[in-house]
Formats: C-alpha cells, structure tokens, sequence
C-alpha cells in the first residue's frame, strides 16, 4: 500500500484504494467474498468499524496470488507465513479499518454523481474505443464473480477514504536544508584522466584443463540448467478480433448518438479558487471585508489563510455537493457567500468559464462506427464465455466447451517461462503473451485453470498439455558452451590483473602519461563529470572508484564498455556552485511524496492511539487454515 503512495504526487492516494480495488478485485479474479458484509466472525475490529473473516480472505487470497505471481507457481503455508504475508495482510486491513471508521465519525461521504464518475473512469471498464461499457464492466464484474452492489458498496467507501487522507498531502514538501545537502553531493564535479583496457581475444586465450573447466561448471551450474517447459492449448476471446464495424447501419450510428450524447460532450468548467477558514466567525469577517471591497486574496490573508487554486475543473471534480452547487452557480469574478464545506466554512471564487461544447455526430459517427461494433463484439465475447465457462463447470473439456461453442483451440509446443521452445527459438506471439506465460506456468497440473483476462473484456482460455521438468545439464552435454564462457571469463581475469598492475604503477610515481605510452595506449579525459553524469562517459563502477577518494586518487574500475576497464587518475575537484539547482524536480517530487507517506504512516498511528483496535486471533487462525 505504501509503496503506491510513492507513484505520483497527484494520485498516490486514490491508487492505495481505488486502483487497488480494481487491480485486485477484477485482475485475480477472486470469490465474491463480500457478498456476506455481516456474516463470519469478526477477525479485527476499529472502534464499530470490524473486518469479518470473508473479508480477511478476501485480502489473504489477493496476497497469495501476489506471490503466486512473483514465484510463478501457488506458495505453500510455510512460505506465505514466511514472506510475512498474514502480517501485511493485517496492517493492511487495520489501516483500512481505522480509516473507516474515522471517515464514519466524520461524517465523509461519496455523492452518487461522484460514484458514477468514478465507475466511468475505471480504464477496466473501458471498451477498445476507450469508452464506458456497462456490457464490459459487467463481464468484467461476472468473471471476477463480484456483485455490482459489493463493488459499489466498496468503491464508494474507497473513495471516501480518499477525501480523509488526500488533506495529508497538502503543502507537504522536503526542507530546504535536505535539498542544499543532497544538490552539493550531487553537483560535486570531478576532472578525471584514464586509460582503457580491453582483454586479449579469446582465441588466444589457453584452453582450460578438465580440473579448471570442471570447477567452473559447478560454481555456475544453475546457469546451464534446462529450465521446465510446458505445452498448452489455448483459446482467444477478443473483441477487436469480432468487432464487425462494416455491418452497422446508419440508423444504429443516429440512435446511438442520441442516447449516448454526454459520451460526445465536454461538460462545462470552471476556473475556481477557494478559501476554507477555521470557523465561521473568520469566514464571516472575510465576507464583510470583500463586501466593502477587499479582494478575496486579502480577505483570506487577513484571516491566515491562503487561496487554493483548484484549477479548471467539471462540477464532478468537486465531491462535495454543496460547494459544486455553490462554484456551479456563482457569478464569474464575484467571491461566492460563506459555504459549510466539510473542512470548514469556504469562500470561492469562479474566475473564468469554458461552456459546454457538444461535438456534432458528423464529427464522430466513424467514432460511434466503431463504438457500436465493439459493444457488439464485447456482447459476443461475454456470450462466448458464459457458454465456454458453463460447459466446463458441466465436466467438458476445454476443446469440447469451445467447439460447442464454434471456436477452435490453438496448440503451442513446450516453451519455458520466457515463451522460449527448447531448441531456444522464440514461440511466435501469443495474445496477452506476458499474462498468459505467467498463468501457465502458475497453472497446477491437473488442475482447471482460471482464463486470463486482459484489456478489458478480452480472455484466453488455456489448457495445460505436456510438462517438461527442469532438469540439470550434465557436463558434457554442454561442454562448448561452458567452455566458451571459461574462455570469456579468463580475459576477462588478465586483463584486470593488468589494470592492478598498471595503477599499481601509478601510485608508485610514473605519471598515467608514461604507462599509457610503454603499455601503447591512449589518456582519455572526462572532465567536470557528477556522479550521475559520470556514468555515461566512464561508467558507474569506474563514476563510483572516481568520487572514492581525494584529488589525485588512482583506481582501477570496469568501464562503460561491458568486458573493458580503466585506470584511472582523478585530477581535479570541485564543489557544485549551487547545489539546490542541481536537485532535479522529479527527484524533488519523490522526496516531497516519501514526506507524505510519512504523514500518512504518522496519522494511522494516531488513529491507533485515539481508537481502539481489537484482534479476534481465534477468527484469524480459523479463516487462514481455511485458506490454505
């Protein structure tokens, strides 16, 4: 969860609930565990907020298929309870539940406007033309078997968690002093002079004794191990591949339009400031005060406060109703009276407005075309699953499911994780290959295995075929092989004893001049680099040996060039001029967000002090041995 928080200072909060409701709810494609909100016993509780068992295996199963996904097969018991996953799992749904409970003392809500933004908005829900599909979100919905009043239900408190913790962000940003620090490590310049090494060719390399050649197979056995392969059949349910835009009508184009107008319609939007002062008093002094003529920034300066621009932003951008009523129906440049938000009392001001454009169905209609054809196709799809899905719960075969339902499966020889065969030449392309590879080989044999589902309502169904184990080469059946990389492996060794040899000399008291000429090689120079831009001209083990030290400092590094090194003489030193200026924005933006996962971590614990949390380990205990 807290590693979501890093990924954008604009987003980092709804993507902890709202994308993660999303990526987990309809990617696993688990249980609707939720359907039962009060049934089970209770695992843990915050103040009269409480998680029940279904909804601690709700987040267990997401975890498990989490690591399923990173060890590319289902962990075991011992290994969930050894990543820690049950730990996470609780600090997760504890936060959760502090949260809620905090957001119902405070009254914080979602309007039904919102809700329905926020469904549109789901890019799972999305058809190929990149429009809202209610035929797609309820595919999408069915084959994660979720109930649309569970995914309401949740989407809705997710977002109204999202208008607790968003405030956090507000104004957080690193100290000064942490930026200066980290501009003059950064900006720190260093003039370097170097010589390049490279090996002696292979070929003239000896060959390696059977002792030698023996050692160095077993020290890198597991790189010359064949990896397991399996084979599969496959079936591909996508509705760009059954989208038919050729057989829509004009009159479906005209109907279609009409009843989908908002889809054609830019809504209109409002440039708007706003000013949330501590009480009612402050606001309504600052409301005489802009009554007799001062302007909306003084006013709110008077008071302590300070104008928050919103930007330009749809009625639906702003959660709370009265105060879209309130930006929505103001006069443009006259501050709006006193308004009760949620956070306090605000006064806002409507500084410029873009109306309502509608674009004109000859604009669009090839647009409407296609939308039309892929509704059809997604229906297509979605009847196509339904029947594959319904004949393999009877006892069907996945070939017999799909030829009952007309479709042919598509047989794929054994190939290895990375789509490889086993002569090593890449399996021609797979739909969703990178998705698909990692269900097959998370597949367990015997086993019916879930259809992948990607792009929205698009699905491969997939069978297992036959599984070749990993197996350890021996010796001799990869003897060239090993003895290539030996052969590698040794230049690669004399040529780095050289460059000891060679600094050695240096540190002694030859210039680098005087070994580059008897050795027959050239001084290179980099001059003024930094840490980072030293990287792309010497670079990073060589960048790294050059700021190890002071003026005049000698080292002996790999070069940028993979296989090569360099000796190196570090000839001049210099402090960055101004070292705030040498901190990029972007690397700004990540210090000011760790600050917000800070504050975020910082608030939680003071939910944790101010409401009490009750764990039931009786209730836990029992809903992970029915997982496992």
């Amino acid at each position: 969860m807290l590693n979501r928080m890093r990924r954008g200072a604009s987003s980092w909060v709804a993507r902890i609930f709202l994308g993660a409701l999303a990526v987990s709810f309809v990617g696993w494609g688990i249980t609707d565990v939720l359907r039962d909100r009060d049934g089970g016993s209770t695992v843990l509780s915050a103040g009269d907020t409480r998680v029940t068992v279904p909804q601690f295996q709700l987040a267990y199963r997401q975890g498990l298929n989490r690591l399923g996904q990173q060890l590319q097969r289902r962990p075991s018991a011992d290994e969930a309870e050894a990543f820690g996953l049950d730990r996470a799992v609780l600090s997760q749904l504890t936060a959760g539940a502090l949260l809620d409970e905090q957001a119902r003392r405070l009254g914080l809500g979602l309007s039904d406007d919102g809700l329905i933004q926020l469904i549109q908005n789901e890019p799972a829900f999305k058809d190929q033309s990149g429009n809202f599909s209610r035929n797609t979100m309820r595919a999408v919905l069915a084959n994660a078997q979720i109930t649309e009043q569970s995914y309401l239900e949740d989407l809705r408190g997710s977002a109204t968690r999202n208008q607790l913790i968003a405030p956090l962000s507000e104004g957080a940003a690193v100290p000064a002093v942490f930026v200066e620090a980290l501009g003059a490590y950064n900006g720190e310049r260093r003039t370097v002079n170097f010589i390049r090494l490279q090996p002696p060719p292979v070929d003239s390399v000896e060959e390696p004794t059977d002792e030698a050649l023996d050692d160095f197979y077993t020290q890198g056995q597991d790189g010359y191990r064949a990896p397991e392969y399996r084979g599969f059949s496959y079936l591909s349910l996508s509705a760009q591949s059954l989208s038919d835009p050729g057989a829509v009508t004009d009159d479906a184009i005209a109907a279609y339009y009409e009843a989908n107008r908002a889809r054609y319609t830019t809504p209109e939007r409002r440039q708007v400031a706003q000013v949330v002062f501590a009480d009612r008093a402050a606001a309504d002094r600052a409301a005489q005060a802009i009554a007799a003529g001062t302007s909306l920034a003084d006013a709110a300066k008077a008071e302590g406060r300070q104008v928050a621009d919103l930007g330009l932003i749809p009625r639906l951008a702003i959660p709370n109703a009265t105060l879209a009523d309130a930006a929505f129906s103001a006069v443009p440049g006259t501050p709006s009276p006193v308004v009760d938000g949620p956070f306090g009392p605000v006064i806002m001001l409507v500084e410029r407005v873009e109306p309502e454009v509608v674009r004109p169905l000859d604009e669009v209609r090839d647009e409407v075309r296609t939308a039309i054809a892929l509704e059809a196709a997604n229906a297509k799809v979605t009847e196509a699953y339904t029947a594959i899905s319904d004949a393999m719960l009877s006892g069907a075969s996945l070939a017999e499911a799909a030829q009952q339902a007309g479709y042919t499966l598509q047989s794929v020889q054994p190939v290895d994780a990375s789509g490889n065969r086993q002569d090593e030449t890449p399996v021609g392309e797979l739909p969703a290959q990178a998705q698909l590879l990692a269900a097959v080989f998370a597949a367990q044999p015997g086993m019916p295995a879930q259809p992948v589902n990607y792009g929205g309502n698009n699905y491969v169904f997939f069978e297992l075929g036959e599984v070749v184990p990993a197996r350890d080469r021996p010796l001799a059946e990869v003897r060239d092989r090993v003895v290539a990389d030996w052969k590698v492996d040794e230049a690669e060794r004399l040529m780095t004893e050289r460059a000891e040899a060679l600094a050695e000399r240096v540190r002694g008291g030859q210039t680098l001049a005087d070994v580059a000429a008897t050795e027959g090689l050239t001084v290179e120079r980099a001059a003024s680099i930094t840490r980072e831009s030293g990287r792309a001209e010497i670079g990073e083990a060589a960048t790294r040996a050059a700021f190890s030290g002071p003026e005049g400092t000698v080292a002996e590094a790999p070069a940028l060039q993979s296989g090569e090194a360099v000796v190196l003489q570090v000839t001049e030193v210099a402090d960055a001029a101004d070292p705030a200026a040498n901190v990029p924005a972007a690397a700004r933006q990540n210090l000011d967000e760790t600050i917000r996962e800070d504050l975020f971590q910082s608030y939680v614990a003071y939910l944790q002090q101010t409401i009490p949390v009750t764990l039931n380990n009786t209730a836990l205990n029992q809903a992970k041995v029915a997982i496992r």
